[in-house]
């Protein structure tokens, strides 16, 4: 484990591929980390109803619904976890529409292990710091 930060990060990833996400959640999992799954977006939003996470990878194009939509969902009901746009393809326009909803980054899959868990590390900590600062 690179980070001891990270050994306390509460991570959800949500992905309809199965083989996408079972070898992430391994390699991360071997790595330390506390991640959760959900096949779905709907799935992802009950998910988080009962278990908070601190960041969420989240899959652009999902089977039930726009990974988008999820991020958005999230936002109305007051979730603050950080949410790293997963996507396998290389559109500047959706990057930016999930930026706009409240994405903290944004990664094109399939990516290198140490890459994601630099990204996690990074808006793992401006959490830390937001929640913080907040009254």
């Amino acid at each position: 484990m690179e980070s001891e930060l990270l050994t306390h990060c509460r991570i959800l990833l949500v992905d309809d591929e199965d083989g996408f996400r079972d070898a992430l959640i391994r390699r991360l999992r071997h790595r330390g980390l506390h991640v959760d799954e959900a096949r779905s977006g709907g799935d992802a939003l009950e998910h988080l109803s009962g278990n908070p996470a601190d960041v969420v990878l989240l899959d652009i194009q999902l089977g039930d619904m726009d990974g988008r939509d999820v991020l958005r969902a999230m936002r109305r009901r007051g979730d603050d976890a950080a949410v790293i746009i997963l996507s396998g393809h290389a559109y500047t326009d959706i990057a930016l529409d999930a930026m706009r909803a409240g994405a903290s980054d944004y990664l094109l899959k399939p990516c290198p292990v140490e890459e994601l868990l630099e990204r996690i590390e990074n808006v793992y900590e401006r959490l830390l710091e937001e929640r913080e600062a907040k009254p």
